[in-house]
């Protein structure tokens, strides 16, 4: 495949047709620079790189898709020029300079160095994407209409499988980066957000807490016994089993897909926990949709898991209202 002729040549539109991959352009691998071409119908992306085993999926024909580990390394290797990032820094600099100067103000504004922010913006878009495949729901194009209960289609442990088969370069690295990130089981979008809010790095604009268990059951089959429980087996969304400390996230769109009983479900599902002796916390959308709301929830969920929040800098506090941004709009809650 070379490019807009061949994509024609071979029928290829068609055939994603039948296979209801509508969306174009097509994004496409292209093993030399000469066969790079970008159009309404195919984005050219050149690979010239080793292909890990098992990480292409046979759509049939010939015809081949790459698998989800493969394109999280392909996000993670992707190059482009800053140039127009400096020039907005530097004019955010100015600009910020003399408002400051004219409101009178002494000190000097906090600005993120925005070739550092791009790098770290590039990894959490990596990991977000990272934690869609390692998670049971499928955001569409539009990000409208999100399915649920999907199965996943990788593992932290497969990621880094396929990043240690193409040996080190600038993207394997990165993509190593994005495997630590990554949160296994998420059951929805906000899910991802509130989880990767909470665990990363304070220097990305996280909170730093350690990684949770997301959607992992917990046997409750004592509980039940003694009478106390409806069930064998509950999963609650977020869970940090060694402290018992448990998260449940009340998710207007997640419920209103799997219907009216699954807040009562929800419900159920927390006091079980409760019994068994875990702290469980509950999260709703309108906890979520103000800054506020999650760092509040940071504050309550770091005191129950024993340990203190870092403090932040000036510097930090910027980047984790960007993270918020950067998260917040890409998801429905």
């Amino acid at each position: 495949m070379s490019g807009q002729r061949d994509f024609r040549k071979c029928r290829i539109g068609e055939r994603l047709d039948s296979l209801g991959l509508a969306a174009r352009p097509v994004d496409l691998i292209v093993p030399a620079k000469s066969a790079r071409s970008s159009g309404g119908l195919v984005r050219a992306h050149l690979w010239s790189g080793i292909v890990p085993q098992r990480s292409m999926l046979d759509l049939g024909g010939g015809l081949l898709s790459c698998g989800a580990e493969l394109i999280v390394i392909q996000l993670c290797s992707a190059q482009s020029k800053l140039d127009a990032l400096l020039d907005a820094h530097a004019s955010a600099v100015r600009a910020e300079a003399e408002l400051a100067a004219g409101l009178g103000l002494e000190e000097g504004p906090t600005i993120d160095h925005p070739l550092k922010w791009e790098r770290i913006r590039r990894l959490i878009a990596a990991a977000v994407v990272a934690c869609e495949f390692a998670g049971t729901y499928r955001l569409p194009a539009d990000e409208k209409n999100v399915s649920y209960r999907a199965s996943r289609l990788m593992s932290s442990a497969s990621l880094a499988s396929a990043i240690a088969e193409m040996g080190e370069t600038s993207g394997t690295r990165r993509a190593a980066r994005v495997c630590d990130l990554t949160l296994e089981g998420s059951a929805s979008p906000m899910e991802t957000v509130l989880g990767l809010m909470l665990t990363l790095p304070v220097e990305y604009g996280g909170f730093g807490i350690e990684r949770p268990q997301l959607n992992c059951p917990v046997d409750v089959s004592s509980c039940r016994e003694e009478g106390l429980a409806d069930r064998d087996v509950v999963t609650p969304d977020f869970l940090w089993p060694e402290q018992r400390v448990a998260i449940e996230y009340d998710s207007d769109e997640f419920h209103a897909a799997r219907g009216a009983g699954q807040s009562a479900r929800d419900a159920t599902r927390a006091n079980i926990l409760t019994t068994l002796g875990y702290r469980v916390f509950r999260a709703t959308s309108r906890t979520v949709r103000a800054p506020e709301g999650v760092a509040l929830l940071a504050r309550q969920v770091s005191h129950a898991l024993g340990i203190s929040l870092e403090p932040t800098t000036p510097l930090q506090e910027l980047r984790r209202r960007k993270l918020y941004l950067e998260l917040m709009p890409r998801t429905k809650a």
